[in-house]
């Protein structure tokens, strides 16, 4: 995914705590959390750039009344790519719509799903910055729509279509935070034409198999999830 110079004697200006054989890579992706780590990086490799994950991932716990969808986009600063809508799932227990289980592929009529992509994607296309978006739209009983303001799409979304979708978009993000995205190579990636089975996104809680107590289930504290594939069954 990026290009490695080979391997170097590292030297650490500050008693030798990198003073061991390490890769000399273009680019080092590290949380925002983790300046320190970043400078550390800089000092030894200093033809390293580094890529900065910013902290604004956190999903949000949206309850509606009325069916919500999301729909999911790549921006690349001049064009978006969709990666599908996401239509969330209504609990039983309180009878409202949560992001806490959902499916994929949403199923819309043709009509709202021309207006949801239009709607949607004219909104992505207003970042200021490239990246994986999710716009929260939704849906009263006469098919008018509003949408929520956009998002960037969220670490549990990110590993629900990468399962789903069958590409890796960790990897595809990457690419395009150093300038090596190719909307084509997206393109054929998601194998356009084929028709996807429908998959059901469940979040899991298991606080009592790590011993913690009152806790609340939320979107922001996701431990783990299932998936539900129409033609392969279950999976975690």
């Amino acid at each position: 995914m990026v290009k490695r110079q080979g391997l170097s004697r590292a030297n650490d200006r500050r008693g030798g705590r990198f003073g061991h054989w390490l890769e000399r890579p273009d680019y080092a992706v590290v949380p925002a959390g983790k300046q320190e780590l970043g400078r550390a990086i800089e000092l030894v490799i200093p033809t390293t750039k580094m890529v900065v994950i910013e902290a604004t991932q956190i999903p949000k716990n949206v309850v509606s009344s009325i069916p919500t969808l999301e729909f999911n986009g790549l921006f690349d600063g001049q064009a978006v790519y969709q990666l599908g809508v996401i239509g969330e799932l209504k609990d039983q227990g309180v009878g409202k719509y949560q992001t806490l289980a959902k499916r994929y592929p949403a199923h819309l009529e043709s009509d709202l799903a021309t207006k949801v992509t239009a709607t949607s994607e004219r909104a992505i296309s207003q970042q200021d910055t490239r990246g994986l978006y999710q716009v929260l739209y939704q849906v009263d009983g006469d098919a008018e729509g509003v949408h929520e303001d956009v998002s960037p799409l969220t670490a549990p979304d990110i590993a629900f279509m990468t399962k789903v979708l069958g590409m890796n978009l960790t990897a595809i993000w990457v690419r395009l935070m150093i300038r090596r995205f190719s909307g084509q190579a997206l393109v054929k990636a998601s194998h356009e034409g084929i028709t996807y089975h429908d998959a059901i996104y469940r979040a899991h809680f298991p606080y009592a198999d790590y011993h913690l107590t009152n806790q609340k289930s939320a979107p922001a504290t996701v431990i783990g999830a299932q998936i539900e594939r129409a033609n392969k069954g279950s999976e975690q």
